[in-house]
């Protein structure tokens, strides 16, 4: 992602926040974290705790699904287990990806692997392999492909 993006990002979700907190709200739902995310740090190897929020991108060998924003599920550090990192078999043991609820917030599909920690629930959105953007219909770890009856065509443009 060019720096001029991550600029924009950042911005408009400072924007983003600023307006939730003049209304008393607060970033409390993965759809709200998703239009915050310019603020947060992609990820880095480290210490990391139960909570805490970072982006991946599809940078090098990774795929689409790796444009992203995670929370951290079960504390780790990576100085002592290097392969946790974005793109390895183990990185969804301790990430779970957040999920919209509108086109705006919808983000690759990322195929659960963790029961309800990371299905996609009733309502939420996400965007398939074709680039459709696409809103669950009953909460399920299946893509499109393997149940269709579970997701139903959004316009992207909509503000659902």
């Amino acid at each position: 992602m060019s720096e001029s993006r991550n600029l924009y990002d950042a911005l408009a979700s400072a924007i983003y926040v600023s307006r939730l907190a003049i209304r008393g709200e607060s970033v409390d739902s993965d759809d709200k974290r998703l239009r915050a995310s310019g603020l947060y740090d992609d990820w880095t190897a480290g210490n990391h705790k139960v909570g805490e929020i970072y982006n991946t991108q599809a940078k090098g060998s990774l795929g689409d699904e790796w444009e992203q924003t995670w929370e951290c599920i079960q504390d780790y550090d990576s100085a002592v287990y290097p392969d946790i990192l974005p793109g390895s078999e183990v990185w969804h043991t301790f990430h779970r990806p957040l999920h919209g609820t509108s086109p705006a917030t919808a983000r690759p599909f990322v195929k659960p692997t963790h029961g309800t920690v990371d299905l996609y629930k009733v309502g939420e959105c996400m965007v398939w392999t074709d680039g459709t953007v696409k809103r669950c219909k009953r909460d399920t770890n299946f893509s499109p492909d393997e149940y269709a009856a579970d997701w139903e065509d959004v316009e992207p443009t909509a503000e659902n």
